[in-house]
């Protein structure tokens, strides 16, 4: 019995011993792939069958053997795929023989071969290789002549099958050249631009947006509507490139508030999120001059004029908001609601200015309401300062609300 225990006991710690070492290993990140912007290169339809990598790999094939015309291309409207002149010399087609046989280790001669789709009992039609041209300005002839070669901007052709806009070169890329501080870098160099000089941003296909690689300060991402103050205060000049002045001063000349930044009835909210995010309002307002003006205006300031001064436009009418008839829409009922929304602008000592007794300087009104008494001893012990603002010994009161 002993030695059936022991060997249990044996087995079972080394199922633990393997479950321990079996642990599966971590594996490093994987590098993240960087992915040709749909704004620069829109989507391309290329309905062939080709092999870069088997084709590069023959004696003798360079790009230049298919492309003929890209070293002298001037334009990205130029059509730059090969023709079929280009395959002739290693394939024998015959298109009046679409499914033409050749001996093995020949090139196919068959349409269907590199044409998908292609249909012998269909009438013969030449398969459109839909490009569109990039959203750019670009010059094959001028890299050419400065000693460029094509897998210094398309590195990756030569691993790949079908080479598509995924082999087009990034920004990333192009930086090593034209760097973004020299002259030669100017963006409007390769970008399109408006007649007023900035660049074109907004395309059917995306936006653009500064690469967040090369300039993550300015890179638009989720926050940047709230940070962008900080980026233009540092180099405003960067802005300009695609941005005019009337952008800005539709948001900031007073007459408009994106929704983004200010969101559905904000006017009666606001107070709330002042106190809790002041910094982010004064990233953009100043307490003295916009915020203390604005309320003196609107009658609800300190240092607003006593004949201007309103509760009517926060809060509603006094019949309502502070009858001895306590109803929906009471203070009372609304400070039981929200009360953070109440001290955004009022202190302790506004209550009491009503709800104190007479001695005390207050208006005598009772602030609490039927029931009281069952509850005013968890009230108490969860926060005794209110009750000080009227009751002098609280140890009293802690015998009178247990």
């Amino acid at each position: 019995m002993r030695a059936m225990l022991r060997w249990a006991l044996g087995l079972g710690l080394a199922a633990l011993a393997g479950a321990v070492t079996a642990q599966p290993q971590r594996t490093a990140p994987q590098p993240r792939v960087r992915v040709p912007s749909y704004a620069i290169y829109p989507t391309q339809a290329l309905p062939l069958r080709f092999d870069h990598r088997r084709h590069l790999a023959m004696p003798g094939v360079r790009c230049e053997s298919c492309h003929t015309n890209a070293s002298g291309s001037t334009s990205v409207s130029d059509r730059l795929t090969p023709p079929e002149a280009s395959c002739r010399p290693c394939h024998a087609i015959d298109r009046r023989q679409p499914e033409k046989a050749v001996a093995a280790g020949q090139g196919v001669a068959r349409c269907d071969g590199c044409h998908e789709g292609f249909d012998p009992r269909q009438p013969l039609r030449i398969a459109r290789v839909d490009i569109g041209p990039s959203n750019l300005h670009f010059s094959h002839a001028a890299h050419v002549s400065q000693g460029q070669r094509c897998v210094d901007c398309h590195a990756n052709v030569v691993n790949v099958g079908m080479a598509t806009r995924l082999e087009l070169p990034t920004m990333e890329q192009c930086v090593r050249c034209h760097t973004l501080q020299t002259p030669r870098g100017r963006c409007a160099l390769c970008h399109l631009t408006e007649p007023t000089g900035q660049l074109i941003t907004r395309f059917a296909e995306a936006s653009m947006n500064p690469p967040e690689t090369l300039l993550p300060a300015l890179h638009h991402d989720a926050d940047f509507w709230f940070n962008h103050r900080a980026a233009a205060a540092r180099d405003a000049a960067r802005c300009t490139v695609c941005h005019r002045d009337e952008q800005c001063t539709e948001c900031h000349d007073g007459r408009m508030r994106d929704r983004r930044t200010h969101p559905n009835d904000y006017l009666t909210q606001h107070p709330a999120e002042a106190r809790l995010a002041a910094d982010r309002c004064t990233s953009c307002h100043r307490t003295a001059s916009f915020c203390v003006a604005c309320h003196d205006r609107a009658g609800v300031g300190a240092g607003a004029s006593p004949a201007g001064r309103t509760s009517e436009r926060i809060h509603p009418p006094p019949e309502v908001w502070s009858a001895r008839v306590v109803g929906p829409r009471h203070h009372g009922v609304e400070a039981r609601r929200a009360m953070t929304q109440c001290v955004s602008c009022h202190s302790e000592r506004d209550c009491v200015t009503c709800h104190a007794t007479l001695p005390r300087g207050g208006g005598g009104f009772n602030p609490h309401g039927p029931g009281f008494a069952a509850r005013c001893g968890a009230m108490l012990r969860a926060n005794e300062r209110p009750c000080a603002q009227c009751h002098d010994d609280i140890e009293s009161l802690r015998l009178r609300c247990p």
